[in-house]
């Protein structure tokens, strides 16, 4: 994730109230905003804030006040002659607010067939990162401007209705130049430009042919076309990701063969099933979608 996300997009309820249903997108829904209050959080490593001095207004991130031993005065003042000794200390977040125009993309989640619960699901934050950067990218094409123009990023939230996946897109200009609003006037359009880039590459996960660039860098990591245009798929169709062949549930498994034959835990292979087995006992490894609830099943390794 951006080291800056939006904390509060606006009101939940008046701004949930006012989504649209897309056309041939069941799953998924746009709300469109003009002037919208954001605010920008950055909560620092691992949500641990920022220690401030309070005297000298010397910051880094962590809750520990030990973390400003080595910071110096951030400022030169002639009648200073000694350092400060951070002796009164305050965590805290750092933020600010702007007005601007957004979009946002409501994905309605299933918790019964996608894995929401898993707080290290890998699947939901990969396919909604690289699905915001494959908007943004489109969106930036589609009006015919820089794509650094536009802010993207998604949060997950859940309620007494379900799990919700929120994708939104905005102007990076303070007050807007109108451009994440304009492009929700032609959804379609744009949903079949972002399936365009998620599909036509031949790339394992993400490349500078479709996600990546200078830009962002940061989440290179991240990106992965496959799990975007799952979830796009997912919001078109309602369909989860296919199950995985035999054959390449063994490619994935080939790695870890030699780890599991030197616990004697050998993998056997059939022409429908994985097994393996250890001191007598025998069960079968399923490699499955990280997309997918965990389909649990006794003797069974997955």
């Amino acid at each position: 994730m951006p080291p800056h996300a939006p904390e509060r997009l606006k009101d939940r309820e008046t701004l949930w109230n006012e989504v649209e249903k897309i056309e041939k997108h069941p799953k998924a829904q746009l709300a469109s905003r003009k002037n919208q209050r954001i605010i920008m959080m950055n909560k620092g490593a691992e949500d641990h804030g920022f220690m401030i001095c309070r005297d000298c207004g010397a910051a880094f991130p962590g809750n520990d006040p030990l973390v400003l031993d080595d910071i110096r005065r951030p400022y030169k003042n002639k009648f200073l002659r000694t350092p400060c000794r951070h002796t009164n200390t305050l965590n805290a977040n750092l933020g600010y607010d702007f007005i601007t125009d957004m979009l946002v993309l409501e994905f309605a989640l299933d918790d019964n067939v996608i894995d929401t619960h898993r707080k290290d699901n890998p699947w939901l934050s990969r396919a909604a990162q690289s699905f915001a950067e494959a908007l943004r990218l489109t969106a930036s094409k589609e009006l015919d401007i820089e794509f650094t123009e536009l802010v993207t990023g998604y949060r997950l939230r859940s309620n007494s209705s379900g799990s919700f996946l929120d994708v939104y897109l905005y102007d990076s200009l303070s007050s807007g130049a109108g451009y994440a609003v304009s492009v929700a006037e032609d959804i379609q359009n744009l949903l079949a430009g972002v399936e365009g880039v998620l599909m036509n590459c031949d790339c394992e996960n993400a490349c500078h042919k479709c996600l990546k660039h200078y830009r962002n860098q940061y989440v290179h990591g991240m990106l992965d076309r496959t799990a975007a245009a799952q979830l796009l798929r997912w919001g078109k169709d309602g369909a989860i990701a296919p199950s995985l062949s035999v054959s390449r549930q063994k490619d994935l498994l080939l790695p870890l063969s030699r780890i599991l034959e030197e616990s004697k835990c050998p993998i056997f292979v059939s022409d429908d099933i994985i097994t393996s087995q250890k001191g007598g006992k025998k069960k079968q490894i399923v490699v499955y979608p990280a997309m997918w609830v965990e389909p649990y099943s006794n003797g069974t390794f997955i």
